[in-house]
């Protein structure tokens, strides 16, 4: 399969007043410039740009609150598949947000990088509680949770 790929992405840090229309996230992640993502943390923005190996233009303001706009090298590629037995058998666990279900997702390393396998919302696929999956993922820790995946 070919995988979808998100590239030409760009990060916007918000201010207290833009997280207020937002539910809570504090960074959006924008491809060709339209909304691909987005993080409530710093810690869960950090483990997302590692596992996809994005580098930032330039650095995070220290300040959290502080409005900035940030183009990000690299980008992001993901397999939607049909059947839980078509994800790869091989490769790290990690929380996929999927259809606003978190969900397994299987992180494997190619030549190119790292490709997340998930399965198709319409299908039969693990998915995991909402407060537990968002909290660990607001930690930084969006993979591998112990005694969910």
């Amino acid at each position: 399969m070919t995988p979808k790929t998100n590239d030409r992405l760009s990060l916007i840090c918000l201010t207290p007043e833009q997280r207020a229309q937002t539910c809570d996230y504090w960074y959006l992640l924008r491809s060709h410039g339209s909304p691909y993502t987005a993080f409530r943390t710093r810690a869960a923005l950090e483990f997302f740009l590692d596992l996809h190996h994005l580098e930032l233009e330039a650095p995070l303001p220290e300040t959290l609150g502080t409005h900035a706009f940030i183009r990000v090298e690299g980008a992001t590629r993901e397999v939607m598949h049909m059947r839980m037995e078509d994800m790869p058998a091989d490769g790290r666990r990690v929380l996929k947000m999927s259809n606003g279900d978190y969900t397994l997702g299987i992180a494997v390393e190619d030549d190119e990088g790292v490709v997340i396998h998930y399965v198709n919302p319409n299908e039969h696929r693990i998915t995991y509680p909402h407060a537990l999956a968002r909290a660990h993922e607001d930690a930084g820790h969006i993979g591998p949770m112990e005694g969910m995946i």
